[in-house]
């Protein structure tokens, strides 16, 4: 046997070992590369962070990364019997490489969005640079040596992985904003409290009140502890607690005429649909999210 395979071998060992440990851990959760094609990656990203998958009805597609072991074991046996072992190294350290790079996008999506760390780093385990490293060895030392291709194909899938990503993700965000609904002015609410209880009840059990409360209808009062106007006239009025926790409404546009008086301080009653909470480890917080908000007394 070669040396070439013998190289072979042991990346393919080592990536396939990788793909079953840990990548990433978010919050307590951890997130093995099989957690993609089993459907665990974006339920737990749902019940973390309420992060869904933005084409659902594409989730089959996942099914493709179950091909990272599978070719890895096959190119092994290729080496064995001494086979070209190029297809099978190329498919599964490609794949490993845009599996690897989703999930550090992803996780970096998590920190710049929802502050669900002090950097991306504090969600990434080293078992993700070690199926990195070894999908780029595997891919390398996979048969015939061809390099240019294999570069030029290493390449395209960064670039193919990191455009798909960003363009995925803005399609998500754009989907938020283009929902349409009724005024929630003429829904009633389902639960009543005051900024501080609604804070408190969140505070000591977030997952519970995730359950019961979001996608609800609650109206919540209190005293402001912020107002802000963007410039396409949305307006978000804060709640706060002592402990910096605090209830964010984002208001519809029709609310513009409504909250240009306000103020810091200002009584108000605000009804929202709750879109759930996140704890950010790097203020340290619990921050509770309403869309599609009006108010309904000052």
């Amino acid at each position: 046997m070669t040396t070439h395979n013998k190289v072979n071998i042991l990346a393919a060992l080592a990536l396939t070992a990788s793909f079953f440990l840990p990548w990433v851990v978010w919050n307590n959760a951890t997130i093995t590369g099989l957690s993609m094609p089993t459907g665990d990656f974006f339920a737990t990203a749902k019940e973390q962070f309420g992060v869904e998958n933005p084409f659902p009805q594409f989730s089959y597609a996942f099914n493709i990364f179950w091909l990272i072991p599978v070719a890895a074991i096959a190119a092994i046996l290729f080496c064995i019997t001494k086979k070209d072992a190029f297809w099978p190294s190329v498919i599964a350290g490609l794949l490993s490489v845009s599996l690897a790079l989703v999930y550090f996008l992803f996780s970096k999506n998590l920190v710049d969005q929802l502050g669900t760390s002090a950097t991306v780093w504090g969600h990434i385990k080293p078992w993700i640079f070690v199926h990195l490293s070894a999908a780029i060895v595997l891919i390398f030392s996979g048969g015939k040596q061809r390099w240019i291709l294999k570069t030029i194909l290493l390449i395209a899938t960064a670039v193919a992985a990191i455009v798909g990503f960003n363009m995925a993700s803005g399609h998500a965000q754009q989907k938020i904003l283009d929902e349409t609904f009724g005024s929630t002015d003429k829904e009633k609410a389902a639960y009543t409290f005051s900024s501080a209880a609604l804070i408190k009840e969140f505070l000591a059990n977030d997952t519970a009140s995730n359950k019961k409360y979001k996608e609800k209808i609650v109206e919540v009062s209190g005293n402001i502890a912020a107002v802000e106007i963007a410039a396409d006239s949305v307006g978000t009025i804060r709640f706060e607690d002592s402990t910096g926790s605090f209830a964010s409404f984002t208001l519809e546009k029709n609310q513009f005429p409504n909250i240009q008086s306000l103020k810091a301080g200002d009584a108000v009653v605000i009804k929202g649909v709750c879109s759930g909470s996140i704890f950010s480890e790097i203020l340290n917080n619990t921050q509770i999210s309403f869309k599609r908000s009006v108010i309904s007394k000052k």
